[in-house]
């Protein structure tokens, strides 16, 4: 099995300019050279996640995630960086040439060809089921009943997963897939008490299946909904976790909606498989539904790649309520506006279009309220209302939403109008909306002072670094010298030692680029900090390196020198003057820095 080639690394690093790649996943704001935005690693209130456009890097100072462009990919869509590399070439029309991969890099990349083809077949097979065979019967009269007619279900690849223990191992066993990739797809699972016939059996019985996609439309996953209602069993089982999936990163239906979305600039979350379906083939298609979790960061930054705003139909319940308010601090955190819908009691979205029509729904979406003034409407109390203490206890609870919103002037206009409604001071809420911030943020500072694993190297090093990165001749010089025999004997230079071996070009972003995908996330970080770090001058990093090397050397040769003078035998004193002399050999080498050519003729 291949592996992505060297060169071909940097000519699609080369190919990949970093503002354009991230700007189609998420918006980027001009702050003079550089740009920023909400970071989408981690939830902020205040942008702190920077993009250099001419180092081709970026770097989060709130929780140090950074690297050039394979790394953003890598992390932003959870993919390695072989995927990382094919995606950008097919998006740079690059065609790709592989070297040999590492037996681990092969197995890893089998098994994950394996997975999508056993769930690109199971959900055909599952297809297969629900229209030809005689025991969906029931399954295929429950769509009837829920309007869901043949063409919708073709169209959503809907299946039906047999009742039976293991009609589906028995399947997909005869085409071929072995028990550790299905145990691994998550599609069978290990034997339940009571169920003596096998050591494996299906996960999925008797359900109603929704294959779940990614982004690129690739099977990954199934949804299986109960078709008996007194089952004692959850209304909907989803695929466990598994290298294809994680479902805090996907949402329902996106493969199909995302175009209307974007055309619309404003998502609709719903609920469920059912209520999404229905209400795409009526025709209402910028909708999305998490998939059995509760609305995450990584959901918001999908939905702020194509959306400005999210209407959330959640049910009119306490819990509906309470989901609600969980999804709007990560929804505000992406820079999402957010209102709510609302639906008639009893109702959800796929029970009110198929007995009123596309139209009735299509007037709630449309008469949503802004998140704010429907917590006012909905949940101020009548005798909160009344009271000064009342309104001003609501207002504590409304500043603490307020303050998750990062636009300052969406901000201001919200404690305006929160405060002519709530008759109260607009000072008053002022403060109580920084209180909550300021509360907020030292929370936010505290997770992150805990969570950072990153070390960075002491302050000659990083200089080092940095000149090492940028300046073409200073790097040139180095690697004419021997400065293997002063970092080998030196604590905390590994990261530098890997800059001087590699076949980095510096200030070429592609090289750069190229280079960083051969380092550990951490590594990475550190060096798109040492970038971004404006306080660094890359050029004293010569002068650095030649006090370093002057002092390393100094340091060694008074221990052979106290060596020497200790030393009881010939064969001793022998060995400590040719360690010596290699001392001062070295030091001619690092006496003057210039004494070789800036670059190779």
């Amino acid at each position: 099995m291949p592996r992505i080639a060297q060169e071909t690394v940097e000519q699609v690093a080369a190919a990949s300019d970093i503002v354009a790649v991230i700007t189609s996943y998420f918006p980027l704001k001009r702050a003079g050279t550089e740009f920023r935005a909400i970071c989408p690693f981690h939830q902020e209130k205040t942008p702190s996640f920077f993009v250099n456009p001419s180092k081709q890097s970026y770097y989060c100072h709130g929780c140090g995630a950074g690297g050039a462009v394979f790394q953003f990919l890598m992390q932003y869509e959870n993919i390695d960086f072989p995927e990382a590399v094919r995606r950008l070439a097919s998006r740079a029309g690059i065609a790709i040439i592989e070297d040999e991969l590492s037996p681990e890099e092969e197995s890893k990349q089998s098994l994950r060809k394996r997975l999508l083809r056993l769930h690109f077949e199971a959900a055909a097979w599952f297809h297969h089921n629900l229209l030809r065979t005689k025991a969906a019967a029931r399954a295929r009269d429950y769509l009837k009943s829920r309007s869901i007619n043949i063409e919708t279900a073709k169209r959503w690849q809907i299946g039906y997963a047999p009742r039976t223990w293991d009609s589906f191992l028995h399947w997909a066993t005869a085409a071929g897939f072995v028990k550790e990739e299905l145990v691994e797809s998550g599609l069978v699972k290990l034997r339940e008490q009571g169920n003596p016939r096998s050591r494996i059996c299906d996960r999925f019985r008797d359900r109603l299946m929704f294959p779940i996609h990614n982004d690129f439309g690739e099977v990954i996953a199934f949804s299986g909904r109960i078709l008996d209602p007194k089952e004692p069993s959850a209304k909907y089982l989803n695929s466990p976790e598994t290298p294809l999936f994680r479902k805090g990163n996907l949402l329902f239906g996106l493969h199909q909606s995302k175009r209307f979305i974007a055309n619309a600039r404003r998502a609709i979350i719903l609920e469920g498989q059912l209520d999404l379906i229905t209400t795409f083939e009526a025709g209402i298609q910028n909708v999305v539904a998490p998939q059995g979790t509760a609305i995450t960061a990584r959901h918001a930054t999908l939905l702020r790649r194509f959306a400005d705003e999210v209407i959330l139909f959640f049910d009119a319940d306490a819990a509906g309520q309470k989901a609600a308010e969980r999804a709007l601090e990560v929804l505000f955190g992406a820079g999402l506006q957010v209102r709510i819908g609302e639906m008639p009691a009893g109702e959800d979205p796929d029970s009110l279009i198929r007995k009123s029509g596309s139209e009735t729904f299509r007037a709630r979406v449309e008469s949503a309220e802004d998140f704010f003034d429907f917590q006012v409407d909905r949940s101020l109390s009548p005798a909160e209302s009344k009271t000064t203490a009342g309104r001003v206890a609501f207002a504590r609870k409304m500043a603490r939403f307020i303050s998750m919103v990062p636009d300052l002037v969406l901000r201001d206009t919200l404690i305006s109008r929160l405060a002519v409604r709530l008759t109260i001071a607009r000072e008053t809420l002022l403060q109580m909306v920084h209180s909550s911030a300021k509360q907020s943020q030292d929370r936010t500072l505290v997770e992150e002072v805990v969570t950072s694993q990153v070390s960075m190297p002491r302050h000659d090093l990083a200089l080092i670094c940095k000149a090492a990165l940028i300046l073409p001749d200073f790097l040139y010089v180095v690697r004419q010298q021997p400065w293997q025999s002063i970092l080998n004997h030196m604590a905390g230079a590994e990261l530098l030692s890997k800059i001087f071996a590699s076949s980095l070009e510096p200030g070429e972003p592609a090289s750069i680029a190229a280079f960083f995908a051969s380092l550990s996330k951490e590594e990475a970080a550190i060096l798109s900090l040492l970038l971004a770090n404006k306080e660094l001058n890359e050029q004293m990093g010569h002068l650095f390196w030649k006090q370093l090397a002057s002092a390393e050397l100094q340091r060694r040769r008074r221990q052979i020198e106290t060596a020497l003078r200790l030393a009881d035998n010939t064969a001793i004193q022998q060995q400590a003057n040719e360690e010596l002399k290699e001392i001062l050999d070295l030091e001619s080498w690092f006496t003057d820095i210039s004494r070789l050519p800036s670059r190779a003729p």
